[in-house]
């Protein structure tokens, strides 16, 4: 009986989330705590999912699926020359639709449980291509940045106009996410920030600008271990994406209570108009105040991840 497993992750963009689409530089963290587990198995059975979002038959998987109905489409077309049937189980802990790379992750791990299920070489560019594919038809144009990171275990600093990079850095400080509870809406986010910037390119022109200039910024606080300073420019990206219309009530609570309990500062992180939102502490335990902050003002979840995992003695490319 023929099987495959795939692996991924979540991802959090530290900055440049909406710039990047545009060609400014953004960065993001692997968020190794959140793995993705797809298994797969041969049956004599018609090819089925299972997951805590569907459980049921390929060809009747809902729309709201429909970047991964569309990816094993593909794989399937491409490698199961044999019409054999199998069984696909995804297990994430991720929420969906919160900016944490969720329908990315998913993407990477299905298609690296595909090649494996059917002994297949799979190359690192072909394994972004069929992500990003999937992630077209789950949001819109997709900037490449989440299937970079949910697919390395290192930092991934990124713009389209230059090869992806590993990025490091040596920092005590810790990131707190906070899921707001409330479903993000990238494509529609992404779409109405583009209609933004068709209707007044120079003064939209000028917020991303400003948000693809501090995340060049962040990287360079990280790199010299100025968390005062980065957690300014938190405070300032997350201005600029409210100007381009991207903050709700609930995220503005969360953020405010974040920097009230000692946060060096506070931002939404991902599409916007709900999803997440990370605040940067100084020690664990400013990062454990500020998480009881958080969940007392609403998270619906948190996850507390050091920066020092990323650290320059680490094994990077």
């Amino acid at each position: 009986m023929l099987r495959g497993i795939g692996k991924s992750h979540g991802k959090t963009i530290i900055m440049g989330e909406h710039a990047v689409v545009y060609g400014y530089p953004a960065f993001a963290i692997p968020l190794l705590s959140t793995p993705v587990i797809v298994k797969m198995k041969q049956t004599n059975q018609e090819n089925s999912l299972i997951s805590k979002y569907y459980a049921g038959k390929i060809e009747q998987i809902p729309d709201s699926l429909s970047g991964v109905k569309f990816l094993v489409n593909l794989l399937d077309t491409k490698l199961n020359a044999d019409k054999v049937n199998y069984v696909i189980n995804i297990d994430s802990g991720l929420p969906i639709e919160r900016g944490m790379g969720s329908s990315a992750a998913i993407a990477c791990a299905i298609t690296r449980a595909f090649f494996d299920f059917f002994q297949d070489d799979l190359t690192h560019e072909l394994l972004l291509d069929y992500v990003n594919q999937s992630e077209t038809v789950t949001h819109g144009k997709a900037s490449g940045l989440d299937a970079q990171t949910v697919s390395s275990d290192d930092p991934i600093k990124f713009s389209k106009t230059e090869a992806p990079k590993h990025f490091n850095f040596n920092s005590d400080g810790f990131i707190i996410i906070a899921d707001s509870g409330v479903k993000g809406r990238t494509k529609e986010t992404v779409a109405d920030v583009r209609q933004m910037y068709d209707n007044d390119p120079q003064k939209i022109g000028a917020y991303l600008k400003q948000l693809g200039d501090y995340a060049s910024q962040a990287s360079d606080y990280l790199v010299k271990g100025n968390l005062k300073q980065l957690g300014i420019v938190f405070t300032l990206a997350n201005e600029a994406l409210t100007k381009l219309n991207l903050a709700i009530p609930k995220t503005d609570q969360l953020i405010e209570a974040a920097n009230h309990a000692g946060a060096l500062g506070s931002k939404i992180t991902g599409g916007g108009r709900g999803g997440c939102v990370i605040s940067l502490a100084r020690n664990l335990t400013n990062a454990q105040m500020i998480q009881k902050a958080l969940i007392k003002n609403g998270a619906e979840q948190t996850w507390i991840q050091p920066l020092s995992i990323y650290g320059e003695d680490e094994n990077f490319d």
